[in-house]
């Protein structure tokens, strides 16, 4: 196996990269806060209908009911344009010369198997934490690039976990220390009030997805994988 590629110049590859991408990735973001245009008319129904001038004053379930299901739809509604444009985000760290619309139309196929890939990670991870931190942290970095797998390789549900765990292993410790990093410039960023959270979502956020995937990319060039 050979040595991943040093810290400041897999910073360099990832920046350079993300020059050429930022603001379709930063549109992507902005594109994610659409989920709340979305469920605000269904908030204002389900108000409407339990406190506006024609609602009763007594208890009455079925409207209590209508209320919960204007919600629930809203939500649901809501949630699609925030995973829309984070799969559309990682089809953009792959592709080149992908504009905001094409990465959107790219994804969108794919988003449902993307949920799936997430989900999966998002619960392994919260199992790891559950049983003790440590174990957490473990599968936190050996699913690490599970999403980019599934992007790049087009393997799905524990396929792509399993990929990534055969890319990360022997480089454990060097992934663990280049994510580290990187949520810690993320963090330090947020402590930047009030700007901090507003280029983290926009800038931080993209640039992390590019690192990422450049160091999946890195991984399969030292695995020859």
């Amino acid at each position: 196996m050979e040595p991943l590629l040093p810290v400041v110049e897999l910073f360099k590859k990832s920046f350079d990269v993300y020059l050429k991408k930022v603001w379709t990735l930063a549109g992507l973001a902005l594109f994610s806060f659409l989920g709340l245009v979305i469920i605000l008319p269904f908030v204002i129904a389900a108000l409407a209908i339990s406190y506006g001038p024609f609602s009763r004053q007594e208890f009455n379930i079925n409207l209590i009911l209508v209320d919960i299901l204007l919600v629930l739809v809203g939500i649901f509604l809501a949630i699609i344009p925030g995973l829309w444009s984070q799969a559309a985000m990682f089809f953009a760290a792959r592709e080149d010369g992908v504009n905001f619309k094409k990465s959107l139309s790219i994804a969108w196929p794919k988003i449902g198997s993307f949920f799936w890939v997430s989900l999966l990670v998002g619960l392994a991870v919260l199992g790891g934490f559950i049983l003790f931190f440590i174990p957490g942290v473990i599968f936190c970095v050996w699913f690490c690039l599970s999403i980019f797998v599934f992007v790049s390789e087009d393997l799905k549900g524990t396929a792509a976990l399993k990929r990534s765990k055969q890319l990360v292993k022997g480089y454990w410790w060097p992934v663990f220390g280049r994510i580290l990093l990187i949520a810690l410039v993320s963090i330090v960023i947020s402590l930047l009030k009030p700007i901090g959270p507003i280029v983290n979502i926009f800038f931080t956020g993209p640039f992390v997805v590019i690192f990422e995937y450049m160091l999946y990319q890195d991984l399969k060039r030292a695995k020859q994988a």
